[in-house]
């Protein structure tokens, strides 16, 4: 009990809106896509849909372990999906294109004609599914939930840890959600709801490529822009040899990024990183390399040690699961 407590605290708290800044932009999509109801039933049937996806997901996880866990490149495409559809539900808020009243779901028709309450179902299918494929796009303090049913070793566990977890970012998601259906009820924010919408979406994307390890990222593009030169060709400090011949960098872990201790590293030689965290509660707890599928979720406090070598020249990028904060070095020959 004291596990499902400390999860349903994790939710409440952290988890809530740290989830929101990956999960938020579809939830706004889905109200803007539905915003001719004007029905709070559009946010239940997103978060209810959500609080079992993941309730399923950790029994599964429980059950399994880790081969449920999704890869950062499928993370990554599933963050670039949904910011297209975000793009596109705010081309429709703006009635760019007919086309694009097809980012508006609904169930197959001949469901529909199985279906009692035609018009009730039809309203929240589409919340109902999107907040289904959440499950796809977990942020990072729901990764380290992911861990935590995982090491549950049962199914119930594993499932009531993700269930009381998700239970925690409920209301946070639902005040939003709400606030959200109110103001869209009203035709002159159909405009700054379209924006909104839009600026998710690119976010949304960009952090899918940073999970992606691609260099084509927002951060990249300023950081050559303020420097004027290639982003590959960036230097700094080299990193050192311990006794056993292994590249050592120390990576201070905050709450607010990464701090290493050297950015240069040598193609083809055995690199040693200690991650260092204290009292660390963001993100930045689940380290990733997204080119080398290479995860680790780190303790508030403490030091993990991961191992791995370059195996080509060029820019080696590490972010923290959510994409938001991000680091790199540079493989030279």
């Amino acid at each position: 009990m004291n596990t499902f407590w400390l999860a349903f605290v994790t939710g409440l708290t952290t988890g809530g809106v740290s989830c929101l800044a990956v999960q938020g932009g579809l939830l706004s999509s889905t109200i803007a896509n539905q915003q001719s109801t004007g029905s709070k039933q559009t946010v239940a049937a997103f978060l209810a849909s959500k609080l079992l996806a993941y309730t399923i997901l950790g029994g599964l996880l429980g059950l399994i372990g880790s081969a449920v866990t999704f890869s950062l490149t499928l993370q990554g495409l599933m963050q670039i999906a949904a910011g297209l559809f975000m793009l596109a539900t705010a081309g429709r808020l703006l009635n760019l294109h007919p086309v694009f009243r097809y980012t508006v779901f609904t169930p197959p028709k001949f469901i529909l004609r199985k279906l009692r309450n035609r018009s009730h179902n039809a309203s929240t299918f589409a919340p109902a599914f999107l907040g289904g494929l959440t499950v796809f796009i977990p942020c990072g303090v729901t990764q380290a939930m992911m861990v935590l049913a995982v090491a549950s070793g049962s199914v119930f566990s594993g499932a009531a840890i993700m269930f009381f977890f998700t239970l925690g970012t409920t209301p946070v998601f639902g005040i939003i959600g709400a606030a959200a259906l109110e103001l869209l009820s009203k035709k002159p924010f159909a405009y700054l709801a379209a924006s909104v919408v839009t600026i998710l979406g690119i976010l949304a994307i960009n952090t899918g490529q940073v999970l992606r390890g691609s260099p084509h990222t927002i951060q990249n593009y300023i950081k050559v822009a303020a420097k004027g030169q290639d982003a590959y060709t960036l230097q700094g400090k080299t990193a050192g040899l311990d006794n056993a011949g292994m590249q050592v960098v120390s990576i201070d872990v905050s709450n607010y990024g990464y701090s290493a201790s050297a950015s240069v590293l040598k193609v083809g030689v055995p690199v040693k990183l200690k991650l260092k965290t204290q009292n660390v509660t963001s993100c930045s707890r689940a380290f990733t390399i997204p080119v080398l599928n290479l995860t680790k979720i780190l303790p508030e406090s403490g030091e993990e040690i991961l191992e791995f070598t370059p195996a080509k020249p060029g820019r080696l990028a590490y972010n923290c699961s959510m994409g938001m904060y991000t680091g790199s070095f540079t493989v030279v020959e």
